[in-house]
Parts: C-alpha cells; structure tokens; sequence
C-alpha cells in the first residue's frame, strides 16, 4: 500500500496527546486498589494492548492493571513518569500519539525477577497509542527490561559495542508538542524519514563494507552529527560511521534478508511538526545467519522483531533518532532467555535470596 500522508486536525490531535498523558499519569497516581477504574476511564473495553517481552500480549483490558500497572508501581512506589516525546498524527484512518521517557523512582521490589536494589533507576519506555471517541484503543508499550537488568548489575549478554546510558530528550528540548505544528513541515517530516528507510533497501546483501553501505547514500539523509539512541544491547552512538560500527554493519551482518512484511505494515506513521514515529510490531522479519550481533552466532533462525523509530528533523536532515527495540524477545526467538540467564547471574551471587517469582520460572 502507497504511504499518502493524511492532514492533522490540529484541536483533535492536541486533545490526543493531552488524554493520553493525563491517562498516563492517573495511572501511576491513584491509590492502587483505584488501578481497575482508571484503566476503564482511559481505554475502551476491546482495546488491544501488546507490551515488550516477558509481558507480550494483553488480551483482555481488564488484566491490564494486574499485569502491567500494579508490578510496576509496586517496583517504583514512588515513580514519575518524565516524557521527552509525545508526538500525533493520523495513519491508516486511526489517530495515533507516540510518546517516549523514562520513569525514575527508588527500586523498592523485584520486577519480573529483576531485583530491587531500593535506589534510584531510570526506566526507559516508549509507546505508541491510537486512540478512539476519546479513549485509547489500541497499545504498543517499550519497556527497556534489560536496561533495568544493566542498572541492577546484570548484563546477561555481551557488552553493547556503543555506550549505555540514559537517553538524552530532544536537543531542542521541545519533543512534548502541545501547539499547533505546520502540516507542511509534519508532512515534511515524515516524508524524509520514509525516503530514508526507502535507501535502506538499496543495501544489495553481500557483506557490508564502506563502499557497500555507500550504495544506500545515507548521508543525504543523515545531519553529520547525529545522535543514534539504541537499546540496552546495542547502545548509543554519533554520526554516520558511529552508527555504521555500533548498529549497521553487525545487523546487516547477522540479516541480510531483512524486510519489512507488507502484510503486516506498521502500526504507526505519524509527522508532528520536524518531528516523526514509525512502529512495527513483527513488521520487520529476517533469518538470523550471521555471527556476532549482540554477540551471538548464527542460528539461522528466522526472527520478527518489535521496533519503533523516534525522529527529530531540521530542515534538511534527520538530526536525531530513538529506537525502542525488543531485545529480549529477538533474542529468545534466536534460542536466549536473557530472564533466564539473569536469575542464574542472581543466584550465583546471592544464594539465599530467591524471590518466589524465580522460583516458579
């Protein structure tokens, strides 16, 4: 299907994102035994809600605040959610809003088996919400689970080849977009980033080198500084020959025949202002045949992975980029429980301290 970028209403897409903070933030809010009305206050009864592994698929709106909202805010008593992002738009007749932060709070109880150690963490999120007649009704959630694990301690993986650390916002400190934005520059925007993934496909398979990956003129797209925030596991990196080093080459390396699958699309295609979303939730498939990306050999397994892409552009370039990935589920369809490998690192060190959530796993 032809991408054809669809005009915003701009009182309609502000009220989007507005809801969708306000919902946010009742839910981190309320007195816990308050969690089931505030989900019905803010998400239709069928509303559809995927969240990255170990959580995956919620598939009725009522467990969602025993299975995501209760654990988290019993981890972090004391959260905040801090956004960077929040950007809207329409795509496929859907009104969407796409937001990314951290919550930072004191890690006060064991997460998923991940262990508390009662000081402060940064967790990184990202999400993408459409939203319906007010409510919203359909989710993709980011929860960075094994940048958590690395501020715990545990890094049940190779060292990423870029360097970890919190994700910077916006350079321009202006990605929470709650004014009218030129339709022009939105459309503007979006479009860029498409033309980018678009040269992405001129890459012809063979191994990467610099000359190869010149084929793709990533430069016309590319401010020369910029920024490249990657998941716990990858990392984070500057400038095209830091993001060719740190990402590029050993993810075309271990895909080659990486593709998006038209069948499935994405999720989210948004412009808002210079800044642009995209999301796919097992859109981008690829058979695992090369060595040594996040430090695995090949497995020849054929994998689909969870992503988002968060864009800040200037008039001519894409300046920054934020990538929500699901590691751990790409990484447990190529054969690794990282949660698995993370109690065994935690009871190697603490023997007589085993949450009953380990126990049962």
């Amino acid at each position: 299907m032809t991408y054809q970028y669809q005009p915003i209403d701009q009182a309609r897409n502000i009220a989007n994102k507005r809801h969708v903070m306000a919902v946010m933030d009742d839910l981190l809010a309320v007195p816990l035994d308050q969690l089931g009305e505030a989900v019905r206050a803010g998400y239709h009864a069928d509303a559809h809600v995927n969240v990255t592994h170990p959580i995956n698929a919620i598939s009725e709106v009522g467990n969602l605040a025993q299975t995501l909202w209760q654990p988290l805010r019993e981890a972090l008593p004391d959260a905040e959610r801090r956004n960077d992002m929040v950007a809207g738009g329409r795509f496929n007749g859907a009104d969407w809003v796409g937001c990314f932060g951290n919550y930072v709070g004191t890690f006060a109880h064991d997460w998923l088996g991940i262990p508390a150690t009662h000081g402060v963490v940064s967790v990184r999120f990202a999400e993408g919400h459409a939203v319906r007649d007010g409510k919203i009704a359909k989710s993709y959630v980011f929860i960075d689970f094994l940048d958590l694990m690395r501020q715990c301690g545990y890094m049940p993986i190779a060292p990423s080849l870029g360097k970890e650390m919190t994700w910077l916002p916006p350079m321009t400190l202006d990605g929470v977009l709650l004014s009218p934005q030129d339709d022009a520059i939105s459309q503007r925007s979006i479009e860029r980033v498409l033309k980018m993934h678009a040269a992405l496909g001129d890459y012809d398979g063979t191994p990467p080198t610099r000359a190869s990956l010149d084929k793709m003129q990533m430069r016309k797209h590319w401010h020369p500084n910029f920024m490249w925030y990657g998941p716990s596991g990858i990392g984070t990196s500057r400038g095209l020959t830091g993001f060719e080093d740190c990402h590029q080459i050993p993810f075309l390396v271990a895909f080659p025949d990486r593709k998006g699958d038209a069948s499935i699309g994405h999720f989210i295609r948004i412009g808002d202002g210079n800044f642009a979303v995209t999301g796919g939730w097992g859109y981008l498939q690829a058979t695992h045949t090369g060595d040594n990306f996040l430090g695995m050999p090949a497995t020849g397994k054929r994998i689909a992975m969870r992503v988002m892409d968060f864009y800040r552009c200037d008039d001519v370039t894409i300046c920054e980029n934020w990538i929500p990935m699901d590691i751990p589920h790409m990484l447990l369809q190529m054969g690794i429980d990282v949660f698995g490998r993370m109690r065994h690192q935690f009871r190697q060190h603490n023997p007589t301290r085993v949450s009953a959530w380990m126990v049962t796993k």
